[in-house]
């Protein structure tokens, strides 16, 4: 049964749908890993968003989706989504603005995550077209890009092209200084680069997890629910690299976050 939490964030008298109150409603439910709940307040507002003919607000639905499809694993969604943003980021004429980029990003992303990282690779290049065209090489939202560019790359075996956008995107991260959980997760995510590319670089492989151990425990990191979810998301990659001490503890701090204590 769907809840009833959105319920008093109907309609704006404009005729489309508060993307703010919408925004801050599915973080209120991410901040406790509240799943179910997220993935009812999405159905919600697509619902709203589609009844009012508001495409602007049903794209903003749809990269929401995006991230969500593929923290739930669910392929057949997350691709369904894909075509969805990227259809209307077309149908708008909105591939030249930075919000259109972001999400053609976001997409290609969903693309890499359900085994579909070349379809991608096209998005990525013109997301990138259009933060350089704005002047944004040194931008948050430009280094994510890469962060996850790098991903896709990796899976292409693409290994030297993934390391040059890691460490691209660390460089911009570190100078912006106010991403130390993402700086982290690159780390990590370069370590297992470095080991797939090469099984015997251990010795390297230790450094940038060790780095990396020291970005998440970072005192410029706040430990909100975002944070959580990075703790969770290194967790199994210390686990896999024998560090599973470091990985109890990740989860044992994700979990005291999300449940709020």
């Amino acid at each position: 049964m769907m809840r009833q939490e959105c319920a008093g964030c109907v309609k704006e008298p404009s005729g489309r749908i508060s993307v703010a109150r919408f925004i801050d409603r599915l973080d209120r439910y991410f901040s406790r890993n509240d799943l179910e709940g997220a993935g009812e307040c999405i159905a919600y507002w697509e619902q709203e968003a589609r009844k009012l003919g508001d495409l602007r607000g049903l794209l903003s639905v749809y990269n929401e989706e995006l991230g969500f499809y593929r923290r739930i694993d669910d392929r057949e969604a997350g691709l369904r989504a894909v075509e969805e943003a990227v259809g209307l980021v077309r149908e708008l004429g909105m591939e030249e603005q930075i919000s259109g980029a972001t999400i053609l990003a976001n997409a290609a992303t969903t693309l890499k995550a359900f085994g579909e990282a070349g379809r991608g690779l096209p998005f990525y290049g013109q997301a990138e077209k259009v933060y350089l065209s704005y002047g944004m090489g040194q931008a948050y939202e430009y280094a994510a890009m890469l962060n996850n560019r790098a991903a896709a790359l990796c899976d292409l075996a693409r290994f030297d092209e993934g390391e040059a956008d890691y460490r691209k995107a660390i460089g911009i991260l570190r100078e912006e200084g106010a991403h130390d959980g993402e700086i982290a997760v690159s780390l990590v995510n370069l370590a297992h680069l470095t080991f797939d590319r090469d099984a015997s670089s251990q010795e390297q492989v230790e450094a940038l997890l060790d780095e990396a151990w020291e970005y998440i425990n970072s005192r410029r990191q706040p430990h909100d629910g975002n944070y959580a979810f990075i703790l969770s998301k290194c967790a199994p990659s210390f686990d896999y690299f024998g560090r599973e001490l470091q990985a109890a503890a990740l989860r044992e701090v994700a979990e005291e976050i999300y449940d709020g204590t």
